[in-house]
């Protein structure tokens, strides 16, 4: 299969970007990113809350950030004072375990790298660049260096409160199957493991949706965004439902995002035409690449029916429960044969998708 193919190859570069570099650039762990934030911070003193930020890969404006900034790339091995940043290092520090994420990497290198021709200090120009690559890829970032130890502890914490030392055993292997689960087998586990992570709170029982998309990534949130505004008193399923869409958002979003990427660069997109596209006028602005995502992702069959569910996976859940009926969405063989072409008529169903979800208004948008 050709997409098969092309992943695969995506994959033999990564590996090989990864190789390249090795020699001269060795992958950075959780500890060393912790020395380096604690070396930064002998170097250029900042407030405990400022600080704590900094630890958490937010990098607000304040008198000593962009040389806190240089300070830290530098010493992951990401940026010199003489070359800049090191593009090559940058992409094995952030794709070695998951070949998944080199496409928003190298995307977002591609908006943000420059060699300095404005001339600015070392600082500014270290700061002006990391500044605007990480909002794209920060969910990448902490994933990357994230301290494995800290989740340990919050299930442990979590399993005290809701289980017995009778129960544990029989307690972890009900967890253990936590893939299979239909409904919450551990009452309001997940509600604890989401608060102590600081993205869901307790007494308002609702989702910190602004943190969400800060640690697991614009995408991420956005593929669930539906399922976390489905409020219920019952705060514990409410958790538990958005918790489980998230982990499914993990195995999808990302290959969307990917493929959709992979696609505009075949076509030769620019970014401004993928800022134009999400606008989803009536004419596709980058014509092809919904065709391009369907075929990649498999949204029709052999007869050009919908693969429901696959649509399901790569968009996430729907604005309305239960699941809207899209069947007025398929056009007819007699409009898809009248049809401008292939790429037209799939763009209109998709728009159908869409509007159905209530993300368009009317027939036509501009």
């Amino acid at each position: 299969m050709k997409l098969n193919a092309l992943l695969l190859s995506l994959a033999v570069m990564a590996t090989a970007t990864v190789g390249q570099v090795s020699a001269k650039f060795q992958i950075r762990t959780h500890d060393d990113a912790v020395q380096a934030h604690e070396e930064c911070l002998e170097q250029y003193h900042v407030p405990d809350d400022i600080y704590e930020k900094f630890l958490n890969y937010e990098f607000p404006e304040h008198r000593r950030t962009p040389c806190y900034v240089k300070c830290f790339v530098e010493k992951m091995g990401l940026f010199t004072e003489r070359k800049g940043f090191n593009e090559k290092a940058i992409i094995a520090q952030f794709t070695s375990n998951n070949f998944k994420d080199l496409e928003p990497v190298r995307h977002g290198l591609e908006k943000c790298i420059d060699h300095n021709e404005a001339e600015s200090d070392v600082c500014t120009w270290a700061n002006r660049v990391f500044s605007c690559w990480l909002p794209i890829n920060r969910h990448v970032v902490r994933k990357t260096v994230a301290d494995l130890t800290g989740d340990a502890q919050i299930l442990e914490k979590c399993l005290s409160e809701i289980s017995s030392p009778e129960r544990i055993d029989s307690d972890l292997r009900k967890l253990a199957r936590y893939a299979n689960w239909t409904s919450e087998e551990l009452p309001c586990l997940m509600r604890c493991l989401a608060s102590e992570k600081g993205w869901f709170d307790i007494q308002a029982n609702r989702w910190h949706k602004q943190r969400l998309a800060e640690e697991l990534g614009a995408d991420i949130y956005n593929y669930c965004r539906y399922e976390l505004r489905r409020k219920t008193r019952d705060g514990c399923s409410y958790a538990h439902r958005g918790l489980r869409c998230l982990k499914q958002a993990e195995l999808h979003a990302g290959n969307s995002l990917t493929i959709l990427l992979l696609c505009s660069s075949q076509l030769n997109a620019t970014n401004v035409q993928l800022l134009q596209y999400s606008q989803l006028k009536p004419n596709e602005s980058i014509p092809c690449l919904f065709q391009c995502f369907a075929d990649a992702l498999s949204l029709y069959d052999e007869a050009g029916s919908w693969r429901l569910l696959n649509w399901q996976q790569a968009f996430g859940p729907t604005r309305q429960e239960p699941q809207p009926d899209y069947s007025a969405c398929r056009t007819s063989d007699e409009q898809r044969r009248l049809a401008a072409s292939k790429c037209a008529w799939m763009y209109d169903e998709y728009l159908c998708w869409e509007r159905v979800n209530g993300n368009l208004n009317g027939t036509n948008v501009v």
